[in-house]
């Protein structure tokens, strides 16, 4: 159900470190008992058995297809993208994103290495991150370590953290404390700078290209700051995990907006929308979206929750920076 723009509060909290923080308000008692039931079925191999039975018995052809084809059936999304104002150094900037990679899930390895020798085929200027690099729970970062340290952009590899970095499923969830602390180590040791509402220029001139990490939203951790300290005239990249976000973003505050979370909702049935999706605001499930100056792209991302994609295929995100 798409929760109403009004449920989204800015705010401004007291002490300094919380300054600007962004909060969700949280979901219903019962819609809490749900997220923690279905995290503690994702985190059973016998509920991913009894899934997939009911799966491939429900809808034989469909859904074998739904299970063993489309999930690990990785398509590269080539998108030219004009950013006005962009630095003539950068113009045919090409940009890898990935997304939910869900590492020690049911996403078979073998398909997160072919990820990332495409992503590395693409010979990008830079590599961006967007989240959820661990599935139910961060027990996994010496494979993630493992399987990231391949990557090599020019410009280098950044990323944002993502709910389940955290071990966050809903709004005002407490998660692991503390934990993102170890993902950020794993991410560090394969050659990744993770940005935690934080800046920096890319590119030379006097206007470079600002890239900006705002940290997980249902976290609690997302902070508005870096938007704030870009010079305004700086043509402004943004990665963010969840698109909820967006509302939150001040209007013509980005040039292109990076998200992933959703995973396309994994099932839809074109041309509609999918039914399910793991943001308040549904609209924002998959895709390419003008808002304002700017633009969001949603990647469908690489890995899932349970094992089922239907028209929403796992992606490698190209994008190639114009200012023409």
């Amino acid at each position: 159900m798409t929760t109403p723009m009004t449920s989204l509060a800015l705010s401004k909290m007291n002490s300094t470190p919380h300054a600007d923080a962004l909060t969700l308000a949280a979901p219903s008692p019962w819609k809490i008992r749900v997220h923690k039931a279905t995290s503690a079925l994702a985190r059973s191999p016998l509920a991913h058995r009894v899934f997939s039975a009911l799966l491939l018995c429900g809808a034989p052809a469909l859904g074998a297809y739904a299970y063993f084809i489309e999930p690990t059936w990785l398509k590269i999304r080539r998108l030219k993208l004009k950013v006005p104002h962009l630095p003539l150094s950068l113009d045919g900037f090409r940009i890898v994103q990935l997304s939910d990679l869900h590492v020690g899930s049911v996403v078979p390895h073998w398909f997160l290495h072919h990820v990332v020798d495409t992503a590395r085929a693409l010979e990008p200027d830079l590599i961006v991150l967007t989240g959820d690099y661990v599935h139910t729970r961060p027990d996994d970062v010496a494979d993630i370590t493992t399987l990231l340290r391949p990557l090599h952009a020019s410009t280098g590899i950044f990323a944002v953290l993502g709910n389940h970095d955290y071990a966050v499923n809903y709004a005002g969830d407490t998660g692991i404390p503390g934990v993102e602390k170890v993902m950020i180590t794993a991410l560090e040791r394969a050659g990744i700078r993770v940005l935690r509402n934080e800046w920096l220029p890319l590119g030379g001139g006097s206007r470079p290209l600002a890239l900006v990490g705002i940290d997980e939203l249902l976290s609690g951790h997302a902070r508005l700051t870096p938007l704030h300290e870009v010079p305004t005239p700086w043509p402004r990249l943004v990665l963010s995990h969840n698109p909820d976000i967006i509302p939150f973003l001040p209007e013509n505050s980005f040039d292109l907006l990076l998200c992933g979370h959703t995973h396309g909702g994994q099932i839809r049935i074109p041309p509609f929308p999918p039914p399910v999706t793991a943001t308040r605001h549904r609209c924002y499930w998959g895709g390419l979206f003008s808002l304002g100056r700017g633009q969001a792209y949603v990647t469908t991302g690489i890995g899932y929750t349970w094992r089922a994609r239907l028209a929403a295929r796992p992606e490698c995100v190209c994008i190639t920076l114009t200012g023409q």
